[in-house]
């Protein structure tokens, strides 16, 4: 059986002895207006990185929330990759994809690069055809719901030092399954959320990943804001990068 291994967790489980692959989802904390393997908070990520982030060109604006950044095929003998099928063009993006698996980097892109690179390293081994790949991992990350989860308990992206074991009890709690964090280096020399990892079962279930990354952290980390501010508006454009229909961003 194929295991959905989301926001790139991986943790041991009987359950997936006998199983040819499972798959990697990686989904990116996107706090934005709006929703690649690896699950990226944008906050840390423009923070750190020298380039700044920049609004996507497809002129749907990236979700507020986590989005995915990637959907691997994992051997489930050896925990290894399943790469270089290299199969199909990418896939036809809708506004799901623009919204939830959407890019930031700067210059400002269309995302398709890191949609073609992923069914073409990943997606193409999975055993899914193209649309219902994309689907599925989108289908994951709206049931992990990670940022309305940690809100629900009060860990917000607000410059706030949280446990990382209360991080984990949110989705232990919710999903019954622990996520594996990676933190980067922040601002006060502090460690800041940066990614988040989980998996599921083909046929839904959550699950501990098997052979989870380790990453190092703090007991508590820094959950870092992501402002309007930060993200680059294209070249001559006046309007609000974040505004989408009926949601308000902070200055």
């Amino acid at each position: 059986m194929a295991l959905l291994c989301l926001l790139g967790l991986l943790v041991a489980s009987p359950a997936i002895a006998d199983s040819g692959i499972y798959y990697q989802l990686a989904l990116v904390l996107l706090y934005m207006h709006g929703v690649h393997g690896r699950t990226q908070w944008p906050g840390a990520y423009c923070e750190q990185t020298s380039a700044g982030c920049c609004k996507p060109t497809t002129g749907v604006s990236p979700a507020r929330d986590f989005y995915v950044s990637g959907f691997t095929v994992y051997n489930a003998t050896t925990d290894a990759p399943v790469t270089g099928c290299n199969n199909a063009a990418p896939f036809d993006a809708n506004e799901g994809l623009q919204q939830y698996w959407s890019s930031i980097r700067c210059p400002s892109n269309n995302g398709k690069s890191n949609w073609k690179n992923a069914w073409k390293k990943y997606g193409a081994c999975s055993g899914l055809e193209e649309k219902d790949y994309f689907e599925t991992a989108l289908a994951f990350r709206s049931r992990i719901n990670p940022l309305v989860r940690l809100k629900a308990k009060g860990i917000e992206p607000d410059f706030g030092l949280y446990g990382v074991k209360a991080i984990k009890k949110v989705f232990q709690a919710g999903i019954a399954a622990t996520p594996v964090i990676q933190c980067s280096k922040g601002p006060f020399d502090k460690y800041q959320l940066y990614q988040l990892y989980f998996c599921a079962a083909e046929d839904g279930k959550f699950i501990d990943c098997p052979a989870p990354p380790q990453y190092t952290c703090s007991k508590e980390i820094l959950f870092h804001p992501f402002k309007k501010w930060m993200l680059k508006q294209l070249q001559n454009e006046g309007a609000d990068p974040f505004v989408l229909p009926g949601v308000a961003m902070e200055i």
